[in-house]
């Protein structure tokens, strides 16, 4: 029997993209969609993405990694890669763990897995930008249960629950991820497969994914 092994990429280029203003607009703008539709999921208010300033969703786009689904000039996914809190997540090392948050899928489609195609897509892309990340951790609310499924159908397990007595005693649960298969080869057959699914999208949905501040490929 003949076996055949996938050559991976050597490197990923993230290449430029929109000028940072524009890109900028684009995430307040997801944002708010994101809180308009599904407030139960975020703590942040509209007026707080409102009156928050262009410069600082600039800064969002440079210390983190955004993702966005576009559909032509609508934004219908989004979700972010971040360092841990240097104060709140002292026990995750920085330099091989991200925080995933602001997971949104418009309405008129969720229930077809994109909200775990984008998940695995910002993996793809934050494991290229920093090969030494191992681990992925999420918060999530606990009444939350349309993300709890997806989370759990993506493997993560629940480690630790935390009571946010100063925002309506709301309660979060932590999820992490590890990545189990980060040998090249395994590892360039599940990046083939998701993209491929991406593709996918794009010829069913007219779905674009991107990254903020630069083009994933």
């Amino acid at each position: 029997m003949t076996a055949f092994a996938v050559r991976p990429k050597s490197r990923v280029e993230i290449r430029p993209g929109p000028p940072p203003q524009e890109d900028a607009k684009i995430l307040q703008r997801a944002i708010r969609d994101s809180v308009f539709t599904s407030p139960e999921a975020f703590l942040k208010t509209l007026d707080y993405v409102n009156e928050m300033p262009l410069e600082d969703w600039e800064a969002e786009i440079r210390s983190s990694t955004w993702a966005v689904i576009e559909r032509g000039e609508d934004v219908v996914g989004v979700a972010v890669a971040r360092l841990p809190n240097r104060e709140m997540d002292r026990d995750i090392d920085p330099d091989k763990a991200r925080f995933i948050e602001s997971v949104w899928i418009a309405p008129e489609l969720r229930g077809q897995q994109i909200g775990e195609r984008l998940v695995r897509f910002l993996f793809e892309v934050e494991c290229a930008k920093n090969p030494q990340v191992k681990q992925f951790f999420l918060w999530v609310f606990e009444e939350n249960y349309r993300a709890i499924r997806l989370y759990d159908r993506m493997g993560f397990e629940y480690t630790e629950v935390k009571h946010l007595v100063d925002r309506g005693n709301r309660t979060e649960l932590r999820f992490k991820y590890r990545l189990m298969f980060d040998i090249g080869v395994v590892r360039a057959t599940k990046t083939a497969v998701n993209k491929r699914a991406r593709r996918k999208d794009q010829r069913k949905f007219g779905l674009r994914y991107r990254i903020l501040g630069g083009n994933f490929s």
